[in-house]
């Protein structure tokens, strides 16, 4: 059965994965952490203006020795100045629950059981709560929330890390808010700015390689 994309994808996207143009929630994700993605009780998880941004586009990666040979990459269609929001990282938004360490908070309620993302390599943190947060609505837990494009998502999840490939990243993750004025992550050019033709490159940052090569 075919992916249900929210719109049609771009060009090299891969068969199995679903291209979206909005988060979706995993269908498991409790209602009453929706609250904390939004930027207001009437904000909603709005669609972005642009489901291809005309700054970047999918290529295969051909050049020997990259760490990502083989596969997919994201490349500047056209020179990106400093400081600009290059695309959203659009995945399927989920929650882990860890028990604290200090045991049951009196009348504590137990979370919904959750599927694991731990060994995604597309899975970004949105945010996070510690048991005693008094936003948090399920005491003696820590929740952490965040995004894995592995299945679902869009160009985005195509950003390889800069480690084999430039001197340094040219990009970064940050935090922002989509048109609905939910939390989401973004991938921002760096101050010097991403030339034409370059690929888009960021930091996974040294946990993530550390937990992969040992």
């Amino acid at each position: 059965m075919p992916p249900r994309h929210d719109a049609p994808p771009p060009a090299l996207w891969p068969e199995d994965v679903t291209f979206l143009v909005r988060p979706r929630l995993e269908r498991s994700f409790p209602a009453d952490l929706v609250p904390l993605l939004l930027a207001n009780p009437d904000a909603r998880f709005a669609p972005v203006p642009a489901p291809h941004p005309p700054t970047v586009l999918i290529k295969r990666v051909t050049t020997p020795g990259h760490p990502a040979h083989g596969q997919r990459c994201l490349v500047a269609k056209k020179a990106i100045k400093g400081g600009e929001m290059v695309v959203p990282y659009l995945g399927e938004i989920h929650a882990t629950f860890t028990k604290a360490e200090e045991g049951d908070a009196e009348g504590a309620r137990v979370p919904p059981p959750q599927p694991s993302h731990e060994d995604s390599d597309y899975d970004l943190s949105l945010l996070r709560l510690s048991a005693s947060d008094p936003r948090n609505p399920y005491p003696g837990y820590h929740i952490s929330i965040g995004v894995d494009a592995a299945s679902i998502g869009n160009a985005a999840r195509f950003v390889n890390d800069y480690r084999g490939v430039g001197a340094a990243p040219n990009a970064e993750f940050r935090l922002g808010r989509g048109p609905g004025g939910e939390m989401r992550m973004e991938v921002w050019s760096a101050r010097g700015g991403i030339a034409k033709g370059d690929e888009v490159l960021v930091s996974y940052g040294k946990g993530w390689w550390g937990a992969r090569t040992g």
